[in-house]
């Protein structure tokens, strides 16, 4: 046959393997797990002197990890979240396959992975007839039924709204990018730009007497010490990164900071990304050590479900009536998502609190 080829590594040696996720390299929370597979449907035949399967995974046009095999091939990869292409086709033998012919039955398609989550491609090919390839992708948390059932909810109730980005990242909600003043929802900003100040060193003393009872206990002069160290241009540094595009700043106290449901979601769905490492650990812990009589709202529906929650809440009173808001990361077996629910005009603070639970009745059923 024209157009031979000597065959460098030969079934014999297995395969070629590129790693897409060598041990240690980036963090484990960005990555989700791939399982890639082929087999021979031999139903109408084989090649008439075998072949040598070929599997390929590129990304943005870069192979990154390559199988080959005279059998079946079956491979689990822990690759960084994102897009990636999968790419099967034959190299039919002559004689006794030290030498192939040109590919031949090639398919491909798209399969993207998702981080703590697991995905998967399985590529068949009946000789001479083709090959196709099944993509498997996890269905997104909350779901799209759930998430209808909370904004359907949120119309009957005062002025609010909400934001999610689900496990696929992807933002949905009710009026998510309605501006409203914030409470101490924001003092989880102060939390991050308190310690991206610090840098590489651990909070001190004088820090932790500040940071503990701001976020744990939602005290408001402890509030008023970290808005001294941070200040407005902190606090938009931290939007900026965060990738707020609704906040407004106006200066003069921490009270008069003003944002939306879809801001609060950017950031909690990063918040312990946005610290620097040596203090990663703490702001999780300080986000998920919230006093019990401050945990009227989501904590008590993800947990039955088992999602880890690290929030915060805020309550004030505007002109409007009482006003109350909650935003929180949730996690559970590596996948991760975030929900704010922000409210105003309540007649008073429980009914404010009872919607906040009632939109995690719905998306934690």
């Amino acid at each position: 046959m024209a157009q031979r080829r000597l065959l460098v590594v030969v079934a014999a040696a297995g395969a070629l393997v590129l790693s897409v996720a060598p041990a240690g390299a980036g963090p484990a929370r960005d990555r989700g797990t791939l399982t890639l597979s082929h087999r021979l449907d031999l139903t109408h035949g084989p090649y008439v002197e075998g072949s040598i399967s070929y599997l390929n995974l590129k990304r943005g046009g870069r192979v990154v990890l390559r199988r080959s095999g005279s059998g079946p091939i079956r491979t689990r990869l822990k690759p960084h979240a994102g897009l990636y292409r999968v790419v099967s086709y034959q190299r039919p033998c002559d004689g006794n396959c030290s030498t192939l012919d040109p590919p031949v039955d090639r398919c491909s398609k798209r399969v993207r992975v998702y981080a703590g989550e697991a995905s998967g491609a399985r590529a068949v090919t009946r000789p001479g007839r083709g090959c196709r390839i099944k993509v498997i992708e996890p269905e997104a948390f909350p779901s799209a039924r759930r998430v209808r059932a909370a904004r359907d909810y949120l119309r009957g109730r005062a002025v609010s709204s909400l934001a999610l980005l689900d496990t696929h990242r992807r933002l949905r909600g009710y009026r998510p990018h309605r501006s409203y003043v914030t409470a101490s929802v924001v003092k989880a900003m102060l939390l991050v730009g308190r310690l991206r100040q610090l840098g590489n060193h651990r909070p001190s003393a004088s820090d932790r007497a500040v940071l503990e009872p701001m976020i744990e206990v939602s005290d408001n002069h402890a509030a008023d010490a970290a808005y001294g160290w941070v200040g407005d241009a902190g606090l938009l540094a931290v939007g900026k990164l965060a990738g707020m595009h609704d906040l407004l700043v106006p200066g003069g106290h921490w009270g008069n900071v003003q944002f939306s449901a879809a801001d609060q979601a950017r950031l909690f769905i990063k918040i312990d990304k946005l610290v620097p490492p040596r203090s990663r650990s703490y702001a999780r812990r300080l986000l998920s050590s919230i006093v019990s009589y401050q945990r009227w709202g989501f904590s008590r529906y993800s947990r039955r479900r088992g999602w880890h929650a690290f929030f915060k809440g805020g309550w004030r009173t505007t002109g409007r009536g009482a006003l109350v808001h909650e935003a929180a990361l949730f996690e559970h077996g590596g996948r991760r998502f975030s929900m704010v629910v922000l409210t105003d005009g309540n007649p008073s603070h429980d009914y404010g609190t009872e919607t906040l639970r009632g939109v995690a009745a719905r998306i934690f059923r």
